[in-house]
């Protein structure tokens, strides 16, 4: 008897442990397919970011794919740039291009897909490509710091080191949208180190460290939205070490000029 109640118990527990795995899993199904792109497109934004405590790129993408095809009707604005972030975030950088694509065939006027367009053509190595989409963004959001950093970043990559001081001066300046940036200061720093203006390189480098060494990981992670949060303590602590081997190395430069004068 004792027997028979324990082994009903199990099948119970084991019968709920089924219902609890299933119920959360039928829910989903159900949202993915009944509800309207702009629904799934706000679901997704909650597991990317919106959330901190929720984020799951994987789960953010599922809803974004959703929001991107959905069976009836257009794509909501920024479904495919969002799906698109997913793809870069998890390296599937042919894929990231092919969404933001789609993103700027429907809504030609979505500023942001021409930035994230050049990022992502960026890490594939296209260059010029990358630069041009860069300009374009540019010309819609001139004062915007990213946009100049990475269109920057490309130049220098290719040689043009005069390019990327063009391209960055802009926001360097007191006042601008970038002066308060380490990365902005950082890239400055490293192009005015090229051009042996090592004295200029330093006081770019110092704005960098100052900056960096008061910023916590939230403030970091605001400027990378859509990464996970978990990971904002070591993209923190990478971008301080940059900074301070920049420095040691224009220090370097600057005492080697010295004795040169000697």
């Amino acid at each position: 008897m004792i027997i028979s109640k324990l082994l009903q118990q199990a099948r119970l527990k084991k019968s709920l442990l089924k219902i609890n795995f299933l119920v959360p899993v039928m829910l989903s199904t159900i949202i993915v397919l009944t509800t309207s792109p702009t629904i799934n497109y706000k679901i997704g934004n909650l597991f990317f970011g919106d959330v901190s405590t929720l984020y799951n790129v994987n789960l953010a993408q599922i809803f974004f794919i959703q929001a991107s095809y959905p069976v009836l009707g257009k794509p909501t604005r920024y479904a495919h740039y969002q799906l698109s972030r997913t793809y870069f975030i998890k390296g599937d950088l042919k894929e990231a291009l092919a969404e933001v694509n789609k993103e700027l065939e429907h809504y030609p006027d979505t500023i942001k897909g021409h930035y994230v367009k050049g990022l992502t053509l960026g890490y594939m190595n296209h260059e010029v490509e990358a630069i041009k989409s860069f300009s374009t963004y540019l010309e819609k959001d001139p004062t915007s710091w990213p946009g100049r950093n990475d269109k920057a970043w490309l130049q220098f990559r290719t040689g043009d080191i005069d390019g990327a001081h063009q391209t960055i001066l802009p926001v360097t300046k007191e006042g601008s949208s970038g002066f308060y940036s380490p990365w902005v200061q950082n890239t400055y720093g490293t192009i005015l180190l090229n051009q042996k203006r090592y004295k200029e390189a330093r006081e770019a480098f110092l704005r960098a460290d100052k900056v960096a060494n008061m910023m916590t990981a939230e403030s970091w992670g605001r400027a990378y939205p859509g990464n996970d949060p978990r990971i904002y303590n070591v993209g923190l602590s990478a971008m301080k070490q940059s900074i301070k081997n920049n420095l040691l190395l224009v220090s370097k430069k600057i005492s080697e000029e010295r004795k040169s004068l000697k």
